[in-house]
């Protein structure tokens, strides 16, 4: 303070121009003391530069583990229908032991041309891998009717009425959903007509069983 004091009195004891150019001096220093003090203030933050340049590709991961239930059920899939092929390709193989044929739909009636009684064409078919003609609908009955026309034979058909007179059903036991009698039948003439025919002319009637008809399989 002292100091400041003495340096104050000596510039008023001094000529008025000497002062002028002194206090223009302490003015300037001043002013660049002001200007160093701004520049010594701290920087802001400028914008964000680039991205910098991708890394180097990580290691390869370890092999993950296929999905075990998703294959196996394709493998049953794929089995499922190998079987069902290897049955359909076995029902064609069993039915060409019988030389003429038609086929409907899914089914194929087969006939060898020759005649048996009822129990006896039962068995025929069983062994062959069928069964006795069972025609559900008018189309089935008709490729029946075919080939009882080729052979110019009345033919066994499956259903029966062997267990409740009157009552015809299929082998299954089911009832019948299809027939296509001839007018007056069933009529149990005789009192032993427990089985079917059907004429070459497609319509059926009711036979005893012992007698001897065309054998025609059902595959």
């Amino acid at each position: 303070m002292v100091r400041l004091l003495l340096s104050v009195l000596a510039l008023l004891t001094q000529p008025q121009g000497h002062l002028g150019a002194e206090v223009k001096a302490y003015s300037q220093k001043t002013v660049t003391n002001a200007c160093t003090l701004v520049m010594c203030s701290p920087v802001e933050n400028g914008l964000p530069g680039r991205d910098g340049r991708d890394g180097r590709e990580g290691p390869r991961g370890e092999k993950g583990d296929p999905d075990i239930t998703s294959l196996k059920q394709q493998v049953e899939a794929l089995q499922g229908q190998v079987q069902h092929l290897q049955a359909v390709f076995s029902q064609y193989k069993k039915a060409e032991l019988f030389p003429d044929g038609r086929g409907i739909g899914e089914k194929i009636f087969k006939t060898g041309g020759f005649e048996k009684s009822f129990q006896d064409a039962q068995k025929e078919c069983t062994q062959a891998g069928g069964q006795l003609a069972s025609p559900r609908s008018a189309a089935e009955n008709a490729a029946v009717q075919q080939l009882a026309i080729a052979q110019n034979k009345a033919a066994f058909l499956s259903m029966t009425d062997a267990h409740t007179e009157g009552k015809f059903v299929y082998p299954t036991g089911e009832p019948l959903v299809y027939s296509n009698w001839a007018p007056g039948e069933p009529n149990n003439n005789g009192g032993a007509e427990n089985c079917v025919e059907i004429f070459t002319n497609g319509k059926w009637n009711d036979k005893a069983c012992r007698e001897q008809r065309l054998v025609i399989c059902e595959f």
